[in-house]
């Protein structure tokens, strides 16, 4: 019975050719999405669940106070690692990890090579155990048996070392530490959050050696006896504070633990943290979402087709069921068919998702590998994909076609079923209505993204180079480079400072009164030389900082923005020059100048307190140069840099950044989504035109007689076009109608993670709407042209 199905089944499929052909590219198109967005959903849910472990181990998080606004914070003070395994009995190791430096590119020196290196880690010995390391030379016992160990990661040890065992090499690290190497590890998963690619001992540095509850720089991680109630952990965890830290000194208020296997995905709102493979659980939701979109929109299509095509279906339906077959013989007859069709579409889409598996990285910032395809998961879900979208999509043709009696079937009138009418009508509203969402969508998206790049920020980044000397040797080679630099042409301007704005600089406060236990918490970074000329801040009053302070000078000068000096209670910035400024640096300080507000951070926040400030016992060192460039020959303004660093810092590695594109990756999520959005949108419009195109082939066949009829009367082209035309037209305005205060709410909750928005325009929807309509009537018009311009007389023969 089976085989003879099949059979009849592959005779309809290759005598409606058209409705195949437009079945098939739908379902493909909807089915490769799907297939290679999965693969990405599974790797991004695989994160850290491939360690031995994972399931007890969870990073320590803490919430702060009032004085830094209740952030949540991933980084802690060093001493709350080694006090939860000493006081809590059901913490069974921890291990604590920060980036060298506190996050700043490396510069190592092997040999006579100098090389930059952002995933230089020092952590406790722990770590090799917590997170299955394995060594490829050395051994994790004894990694740290020696002071000044560090171990490699197999792609690093390649990078410095090449073939060669790296056993006992030395490498010099910001030409301060001299590490040997004692052992080489598999490089870590791909799919972990924990990325080092060099690892030395904390305890080697003043970093473990000295256990404090003040500075929160540490990511601590601790895994805990099985079964272990992780509540009961967090109370006791919390208790710690008030045990070992003095109320006044109190600024975070209780420890959470995060499971490692959520963090990839659920860190969004947590400050800090060094790994640099976070994902959002927001992303995976959405493009989970388009992708079933474009794929049901796919299966509305095959609802669409196969119920328009039923007419055609009539008599050998009606002739079947005469010589006795039942409604479940013709509803397996029906599955059997959709079943083949979506096996060949299933088929073709897996194969040419390895085609543009590579684009994939171009629109998402996330690369695939073609073994992803290939999982257990993935092969198990195309399975369940081409059952699913055979049920859904086959389920209502075959009720709907067989569920008729044989008389009406054999009858030889056209009465319309007006329950498949108003379905059908019904579908192509939703897929309409999704489209238009989809198009205010993307217009949305690209306006804020518009928005976002030409807003002012209160300063200039373009044109600004930043090049890294921490790693200097001494404060000469730093100014030597600057006064070499400062007899070039192409330098404009030139300043010395702590970090690139909002990159690394001290969290800090500042207080009205000396006695307040409280503050407001600010960024602040130390500079020395023409800060304002070089980033083109807006001075509103005062002068620039001190270019020179006098030896022996004990004051702080500071340069605050407009933030600072409202919190502070001047009513205007020549109020505050002069004035003391209660800051948590020591000694005294007094405010030199005001500038403008400027956005030192993503513009999805608010721009916050901010202070220049130079001082001659500046607890932080100056670890950038800003350089204002005059040349659009960038390649040789890069070479020539280059050259004059190495002739003054030559066992330093060139590390550089344009302060612009710094700017542009603080947004480089949201122009993902944008171009993914965009990506989806045309697919998903596409698939509703391939259904709409091949309802207004069917609707034509169907009205042949009638449109020869009225072309004999003398109706135009313009006029049967009208006909065909109009009944999808009225679709597609009630899918506005629908669509527009859905896609209204969605953008207004997106747009809420900005804290500078664009506003939505009413010009967007009329655009969407028009577009919309403009699509569904280009579409239409070319099948019903081509019916209106057919010769009546062959009309009129149509049997």
């Amino acid at each position: 019975m089976l085989k003879n199905y099949i059979k009849i089944a592959w005779r309809n499929i290759k005598a409606n050719r058209l409705f195949t052909g437009l079945n098939i590219i739908g379902l493909v198109v909807g089915l490769c999405v799907c297939i290679v967005l999965f693969s990405f959903v599974n790797t991004e849910l695989s994160f850290d669940k491939m360690y031995s472990h994972a399931e007890a181990i969870y990073r320590v998080n803490m919430k702060t106070s009032e004085e830094y606004n209740f952030e949540t914070w991933a980084e802690l003070p060093n001493a709350v690692g080694p006090a939860m395994v000493k006081d809590i009995p059901q913490v069974k190791r921890m291990t604590r990890l920060i980036k060298d430096d506190f996050g700043v590119t490396a510069s190592l020196k092997i040999g006579n090579k100098n090389f930059t290196e952002d995933g230089l880690y020092l952590a406790d010995s722990t770590v090799f155990e917590m997170f299955d390391f394995k060594f490829l030379e050395g051994n994790s016992k004894n990694a740290f048996a020696n002071p000044n160990s560090v171990v490699l990661s197999q792609a690093a040890k390649e990078r410095f070392f090449g073939t060669k065992s790296a056993l006992g090499e030395f490498i010099t690290v910001n030409n301060r530490d001299t590490l040997q190497v004692s052992g080489v590890y598999t490089n870590l998963p791909r799919n972990s959050v924990i990325d080092c690619e060099l690892i030395y001992n904390v305890m080697d540095s003043w970093m473990g050696q000295n256990e404090y509850w003040s500075n929160a720089s540490y990511e601590t991680y601790v895994q805990v006896q099985p079964e272990t109630p992780v509540a009961q952990i967090e109370t006791q965890a919390t208790r710690l504070i008030d045990k070992y830290v003095a109320k006044e000194g109190q600024y975070f208020t209780r420890f959470y633990l995060q499971p490692l296997t959520k963090i990839h995905l659920y860190s969004a709102g947590i400050g800090d943290g060094y790994s640099s493979k976070l994902g959002s659980i927001t992303t995976v939701r959405s493009l989970v979402f388009l992708s079933v979109l474009v794929l049901l929109i796919a299966c509305i299509n095959y609802m669409n087709l196969a119920t328009a095509n039923s007419q055609k279906r009539r008599k050998s339906i009606g002739v079947n069921k005469v010589l006795g077959a039942s409604r479940k013989h013709m509803l397996s007859l029906f599955y059997v068919e959709t079943a083949i069709l979506v096996f060949i579409a299933v088929v073709l889409a897996f194969g040419i998702s390895f085609l543009v598996l590579p684009l994939f990285k171009n629109f998402t910032g996330n690369t695939l590998h073609y073994s992803d395809l290939l999982t257990t998961p993935i092969l198990i879900g195309l399975a369940l994909i081409w059952l699913l979208v055979t049920l859904v999509a086959g389920s209502y043709p075959a009720l709907s076609m067989t569920g008729i009696s044989p008389l009406s079937l054999v009858n030889k009138s056209t009465k319309k079923n007006t329950a498949s009418e108003v379905v059908r009508k019904g579908l192509v509203v939703f897929q309409f209505a999704a489209s238009i969402i989809l198009i205010i969508a993307v217009t949305v998206i690209v306006q804020q993204m518009d928005f976002i790049k030409n807003k002012d920020l209160g300063y200039n980044p373009d044109g600004v180079v930043a090049v890294s000397v921490k790693s200097a040797e001494n404060r000469q080679q730093v100014q030597n480079l600057q006064n070499a630099l400062n007899r070039k042409t192409y330098v404009a301007g030139i300043a010395a400072v702590q970090s690139i704005p909002g990159a690394d600089e001290s969290g800090r406060s500042v207080s009205r009164l000396s006695t307040d236990q409280t503050g407001m918490p600010i960024a602040s970074c130390r500079t020395e030389g023409n800060v304002v000329e070089t980033l083109k801040l807006k001075l509103l009053a005062g002068s620039e900082l001190p270019q020179n302070i006098p030896e022996g000078d004990s004051l702080v000068y500071s340069l605050i923005n407009e933030k600072i000096l409202h919190y502070l209670n001047y009513k205007t910035p020549e109020d505050a020059v002069n004035k003391p400024i209660n800051t948590e640096l020591g000694g005294k300080a007094i405010i030199t100048g005001v500038v403008a507000n400027f956005n030192f951070n993503s513009l999805k926040e608010d721009s916050g307190g901010y202070m220049y400030y130079k001082a001659n016992d500046a607890p932080e060192g100056i670890r950038t140069l800003l350089i204002r460039y005059n040349t659009q020959n960038l390649q040789q303004l890069i070479n020539d840099l280059e050259q004059t660093f190495n002739e003054n810092l030559p066992n330093t590695a060139f590390d550089y950044a344009f302060v612009d594109k710094h700017v542009a990756q603080l947004y480089a999520s949201e122009e993902r989504t944008a171009r993914t959005a965009t990506l989806f949108s045309v697919l998903a419009i596409f698939v509703a035109c391939l259904g709409l195109f091949g309802l207004a082939a069917f609707m034509a066949e169907q009205r042949t007689k009638e449109i020869g009829v009225r072309k004999v009367l003398g109706a135009s082209v313009a006029g049967v076009t009208r006909l065909l035309s109009k009944d999808f037209l009225k679709l597609v305005g009630v899918a506005f109608v629908l669509a527009s205060p859905v896609a209204y709410w969605l953008m207004s909750a997106w747009l809420q993670n900005f804290s500078y928005r664009t506003p939505i325009h009413w010009w967007v929807f009329g655009l969407a709407g028009l577009g919309a309509t403009l699509i569904a009537f280009v579409t239409v018009s070319f099948q019903a042209v081509k019916a209106a311009i057919a010769n009546p007389v062959k009309s009129l023969r149509t049997e």
